[in-house]
């Protein structure tokens, strides 16, 4: 049991490699009544909320997010003492001017 302790936490390890305002690519874990989690890989997951935040647009619910659809996603906020990584949805992972998502 304290192998765990001795590993090296993957959410700290991924705030030293991952800079707010970085895009990632994810799978749609869960879709919840305030937001969608995004699997980032390596242990870490993020929520895309359905609130709006300051300077960046609103995500809705009725963007019919599906549980193990690929999504692009921007890092918002890397909360190491609450262990939370807030993620925004890009309108343009839509299919407004770039390839698919796929």
């Amino acid at each position: 049991m304290l192998a765990r302790a001795l590993e090296p936490d993957p959410l700290r390890a991924f705030a030293d490699r991952t800079p707010v305002g970085q895009e990632l690519r994810g799978t749609v874990e869960k879709v919840l009544p305030f937001g969608v989690i995004v699997d980032l890989g390596d242990g870490v997951a993020g929520l895309v909320p359905f609130r709006e935040a300051p300077g960046r647009p609103a995500v809705s619910p009725v963007e019919d997010f599906e549980v193990g659809e690929k999504v692009t996603v921007v890092v918002t906020e890397i909360d190491l003492p609450t262990r939370r990584v807030l993620l925004s949805r890009l309108k343009v992972a839509r299919g407004e001017g770039v390839g698919p998502v796929t």
